[in-house]
């Protein structure tokens, strides 16, 4: 499944870039892709090696989001912001307008796991942009 998101994922790059300068940076987005990917598979594994970590938390009056991300949620290769991103887009139950320093106290809350990761990596507009690239073929083309 990593490996049909990675592809998808290369397609859009390569659709949207047109032509020789923007080859280097392609190769860096694609270094950067794999990177970014590889470390999606590391929180895979470490969590499936810790079974017994949670994977819900009840929030109470004066937490914050940082305090419950040190705490609960396990030794990520991935940048704190992100699994921060990722807990708010898997709960918007629990945050005022998507807002990671609004959180509702009581509101029982989802730690991320890799499939969280994901979500928010690979979004539906990934998906659509992949989609209006399809047909390029037929499109009209004038010199």
């Amino acid at each position: 499944m990593t490996n049909t998101k990675y592809i998808v994922l290369t397609a859009i790059l390569v659709t949207t870039v047109q032509s020789g300068p923007l080859n280097a940076s392609m190769l860096e987005a694609e270094k950067a892709l794999k990177a970014l990917l590889s470390d999606v598979q590391d929180v895979e594994a470490e969590l499936e090696k810790s079974p017994g970590s949670e994977t819900h938390y009840k929030t109470q009056y004066g937490d914050t989001l940082d305090e419950i991300i040190i705490k609960h949620v396990a030794k990520m290769p991935i940048r704190r912001d992100i699994v921060k991103r990722a807990i708010v887009h898997a709960n918007p139950h629990a945050f005022k307008r998507s807002n990671p320093n609004w959180m509702y106290s009581g509101r029982k809350i989802k730690l991320p796991d890799a499939e969280d990761i994901r979500n928010l990596i690979f979004t539906d507009e990934a998906k659509k942009k992949m989609a209006r690239g399809k047909n390029r073929d037929e499109w009209i083309r004038y010199p």
